[in-house]
């Protein structure tokens, strides 16, 4: 193994360390001839006379010179070594000398950075991924150690367990990759896919949001049995970003590989997230609480428990909208299969009569219909008789904040349709609904507009209940509608 201080065919001098794995140590580099400092990256002594991991090394150099992408890094020169000297093979790239997305994770406070740091960098490794997918190369091993940082500039890195197609390198049923980041459907054993890719920057958006990892880990059997369990809201677990990262997330780990956005699709998506959040950071308050476990029979006992009587076309209030400004949730369930029963996960949302904080008040700002000042506790009787009642303030960009609640609606929408979700006739009605929400919204007419929520949301309560969209995607239509009929309650008149 080559140390600090030894010239690689006569040309590369290694200048110090940048780190080392299991198969490889990557050193910062000075390319004698051009003048330029690189990263070398030598394989191990004890890997370079294997034939398997001497192919994937050779690999990762030809991948790498394929993409040709300023979000994948860029390979120089690559070596195959000499057996007979010892000398072992090595790749020469790109520097990138800001460190890597898991060195700046580990540096922040709660192992979370904030979205204008993180979602560029984000929207970066989806569209490396992309230009990957459409050579038809799956990374297979996406994780913040192969995010590097460098020039206001995020690169995908380490692409030696790459595919493009079934890899005879790889035996029939071996699960190839990081155990933390790997899909659903890698964990069953079966092939990776670009969805995986996509389910892996799914969980680097969610973990370096959050500071938590979606979904419990520890050992394979661990990790195994959490990878069937509803991944939460990013906006549950850090309520103070909001829920415009919500539907973009959660369609990224979808359990359903088909039912995740494509990586161009999710950058698109995460992109215009951070823009509705940068408009209005106020707004985005999430009106979800945390999951409460439920224990039924079955799933129509949990839903059942879980609705609530908002919009119930069979309730006693079906004919009474719900207009006094006080938001009413539209729930959706979370239900995942465990090893000794089923155990079921919700969203409450309140209806505002009693018995809990209205999710108005958790989310006032969301709202922003009516602002009163605070009270000590009920008036009197004299007080409430004297004391005029305060004049509303409606937010000054009510229609906006209602245009960036249609777009959520939207996407929520998109990503809940598709095999097992959704089905035309169900998505053109949600659709037709949302239409004509958004012409109200044009013409300034907030009575249309708040009868169009009430019914969308109604119908989403009903698609719920009849088991139309699994239990993610409930959650994320659902928060979509409870944001919508919220920004409806707010616009003036």
């Amino acid at each position: 193994m080559p140390i600090i201080g030894d010239s690689l065919a006569a040309r590369y001098r290694l200048d110090a360390l940048i780190g080392s794995g299991g198969f490889a140590t990557v050193f910062r580099a000075r390319d004698l001839r051009l003048e330029r400092d690189v990263a070398v990256k030598v394989l191990l002594a004890n890997h370079a006379t294997d034939p398997v991991t001497a192919a994937r090394f050779d690999r990762e150099a030809r991948v790498l010179a394929a993409v040709g992408h300023p979000n994948v890094v860029a390979v120089h020169d690559v070596h195959p070594g000499d057996p007979e000297t010892g000398e072992e093979p090595f790749l020469v790239m790109e520097l990138c000398d800001g460190g890597s997305l898991a060195d700046r994770l580990a540096a922040s406070v709660n192992g979370a950075i904030q979205p204008d740091e993180l979602v560029p960098i984000l929207v970066d490794v989806a569209a490396g991924l992309a230009a990957l997918h459409a050579i038809g190369i799956v990374h297979r091993d996406l994780k913040p150690s192969n995010i590097l940082l460098s020039d206001g500039r995020a690169r995908i890195a380490d692409l030696g367990i790459a595919i493009g197609g079934p890899s005879e390198l790889t035996a029939v049923g071996t699960t190839i990759g990081t155990l933390a980041y790997l899909a659903p459907e890698q964990l069953a054993g079966e092939p990776a896919s670009p969805a995986s890719d996509v389910h892996a920057l799914g969980i680097v958006a969610f973990l370096g949001l959050t500071g938590t990892p979606p979904r419990p880990g520890g050992s394979v059997t661990e990790v195994v049995a959490a990878s069937i369990l509803p991944v939460p809201l990013v906006s549950a677990v850090q309520p103070g970003l909001g829920s415009a990262f919500d539907a973009a997330i959660a369609g990224a780990l979808a359990a359903d590989s088909s039912r995740r956005p494509s990586a161009a699709d999710l950058g698109t998506m995460l992109a215009s997230a951070l823009e509705r959040r940068r408009a209005r950071p106020g707004s985005l308050a999430p009106v979800w609480r945390a999951p409460v476990p439920v224990v039924g029979d079955d799933a129509a006992t949990l839903v059942d428990v879980a609705l609530p009587r908002y919009g119930d076309p069979t309730g006693e209030d079906a004919a009474t909208p719900h207009r006094d400004g006080r938001l009413v949730a539209v729930a959706g369930v979370l239900l995942a299969a465990l090893l000794l029963g089923l155990v079921g996960y919700l969203l409450l949302g309140f209806d505002g009569s009693g018995g809990g904080e209205s999710p108005s008040a958790a989310g006032a700002s969301a709202s922003a219909s009516v602002t009163t000042p605070p009270t000590a506790g009920p008036p009197s009787p004299s007080a409430a008789s004297t004391a005029p009642s305060p004049a509303p303030t409606v937010s000054a960009d009510a229609y906006g904040d209602a245009r960036a609640a249609s777009d959520e609606m939207r996407a929520a929408i998109e990503v809940a349709r598709g095999p097992g979700g959704l089905k035309g006739r169900e998505v053109k009605d949600l659709e037709s609904s949302l239409s004509r929400f958004d012409r109200a919204l044009e013409k300034h007419d907030p009575t249309t507009a708040r009868d169009e929520a009430d019914t969308l949301a109604t119908q989403i309560v009903k698609l719920v209940r009849e088991g139309a969209v699994d239990a993610q995607a409930g959650v994320q239509l659902g928060t979509a509608a409870d944001r919508l009929v919220a920004a409806a309650n707010a616009l003036p008149g």
